[in-house]
């Protein structure tokens, strides 16, 4: 078996740290996950006992400097964010050559795992009543001109059926006047907000997912829903704007919830 070499390296030097290590003044409590670029860790503040989530550039990429600007870049666009449904920015610091920040601790469940771990369902109208939490979240960040470019199930948390997005590592802020990469990170959000709506639909899909079907064949959803879905994934032609989406979103949902005719 050949193994790649960036597998060997994150083995090697990429080891999550050991339960109970303090840096500065946040003791680890357990690691929540590996990525591309960052390791997560659940911390307690040993000023103020509360919670935190430390996250650490991966060493091996901090050994490019390329890397750890980015990291710090993204440190950075987290300091200019101020909403209630995203972590916000606590701290940061560099021990020797590690790179570090802290972030508000969201204690809720991931779309991912309320799906697939915990097999919850959703109705089609509990879903778009949801995703409309997370459409706010989305028109926040473009009104700021910032793009998440990475919005997907473990990204979005429920906490008392609050949705909040986290994970800014791959977002990026760009310059209004740069129309053609704002429009093409516009879409990208889009995309993947309909790719949202689609995993709640097929919570309650009962049937055996084929790949010869699409989701138009698999699911029956109210027309109004299929056209939101449509624009949003750009079969038909697509959303400019936010508030087009929350207009096809509220009809769509004002139609589901009119009475069934007998």
């Amino acid at each position: 078996m050949v193994l790649k070499w960036s597998y060997v390296t994150r083995f090697i030097f990429d080891k999550p740290q050991k339960n109970g290590t303090v840096l500065n003044r946040y003791t680890l409590k357990k690691c929540l996950g590996v990525g591309a670029y960052g390791m997560i860790y659940l911390c307690t503040d040993n000023r103020s006992g509360k919670k935190y989530v430390v996250k650490q550039l991966r060493p091996s990429k901090g050994k490019k400097q390329r890397e750890w600007e980015r990291f710090k870049d993204e440190a950075e666009l987290l300091r200019k964010i101020d909403h209630h449904a995203i972590p916000a920015l606590m701290d940061e610091f560099r021990i020797e050559n590690q790179y570090y920040y802290v972030m508000e601790y969201v204690d809720g469940d991931n779309i991912e795992d309320l799906l697939f771990f915990q097999n919850q369902m959703f109705t089609e109208l509990e879903a778009l009543i949801m995703m409309k939490q997370l459409l706010s979240i989305i028109s926040y960040l473009h009104q700021h001109n910032i793009f998440h470019t990475d919005i997907r199930p473990p990204n979005v948390i429920v906490k008392q059926e609050k949705v909040h997005l986290i994970d800014f590592g791959l977002a990026n802020r760009i310059d209004q006047d740069n129309e053609k990469a704002v429009s093409n990170y516009r879409q990208d959000d889009y995309y993947d907000f309909g790719q949202m709506i689609l995993f709640l639909m097929y919570s309650k899909f009962k049937g055996k997912k084929s790949k010869k079907r699409t989701w138009l064949e698999e699911l029956s959803l109210h027309p109004e829903t299929v056209i939101l879905l449509k624009k949003l994934l750009g079969i038909s032609e697509p959303y400019t704007n936010v508030n087009e989406i929350k207009k096809d979103l509220n009809i769509a949902m004002e139609a589901l919830k009119e009475p069934k005719r007998v």
